[in-house]
């Protein structure tokens, strides 16, 4: 399972394969409300991708949320799933 950082509320695995081979991606939940997510391997081969922001949660989403880590990787495996890719671990 990847690190988690202070400043991380929730951070998730996920997988998606393409005529590239098998791509893994972590996506993480910041505490500022910055939903970002990056390429970490091909294959099995570690990349270093820079993250890209996927979405800003607004006050009423951040409020929702709060540092409840379970919601924030609920969150997290929904938009992942929403893009086609499966989870790696326990997600629902």
């Amino acid at each position: 399972m990847a690190r988690q950082s202070a400043r991380d509320i929730g951070r998730i695995e996920s997988t998606y394969t393409s005529e590239l081979g098998q791509l893994s991606w972590t996506w993480v939940l910041k505490a500022d409300g910055r939903v970002l997510y990056r390429l970490s391997h091909i294959n099995g081969h570690r990349e270093r991708n820079y993250w890209r922001l996927l979405h800003q949660l607004d006050e009423t989403e951040r409020a929702e949320i709060g540092t409840d880590s379970r919601r924030a990787i609920d969150l997290l495996a929904y938009l992942a799933r929403e893009r086609g890719h499966h989870l790696v671990g326990n997600h629902r």
